[in-house]
């Protein structure tokens, strides 16, 4: 009897300041978050100084996602990060929610809030997509 493997956690967050210790603490919220749940740990990926202030182009959230399409189709994926502020603080959370579940996973934060619900038809589309045609 073979069981699936855990959840595939891909950890993110947005730091502007020079100040390491919040950030520091949230990583290490999310470790312990993903722990707790025994998710695996894809990695970290981290927006930094400027890119963290604004909606644009974010290098490594979208290097989360193109990295979380990879696995998508083959387990369940999902970006974990601290708080649903860590994605953005303004009304464009669902357009970073939108990418998640484009990338075939969904989006989950330390305080056990999740999307799955919300943006389900985006990700079964990108499952289905992963999977080819036969």
């Amino acid at each position: 009897m073979s069981t699936a493997p855990p959840p595939l956690a891909f950890i993110y967050d947005r730091h502007a300041t020079e100040r390491r210790a919040p950030l520091d603490l949230r990583l290490d919220g999310c470790r312990n978050w993903a722990a707790l749940h025994g998710w695996e740990i894809a990695g970290i990926w981290l927006d930094l100084g400027d890119t963290a202030l604004t909606d644009g182009h974010r290098r490594q959230f979208n290097g989360l996602c193109g990295a979380m399409a990879l696995h998508g189709g083959s387990r369940e994926v999902l970006c974990l990060v601290h708080t649903w502020q860590r994605l953005t603080r303004t009304d464009a959370r669902p357009e970073y929610q939108r990418k998640v579940a484009a990338a075939g996973g969904y989006t989950a934060t330390c305080l056990g809030e999740d999307d799955r619900r919300a943006f389900g038809a985006e990700r079964l589309a990108a499952h289905a997509g992963s999977r080819g045609t036969s």
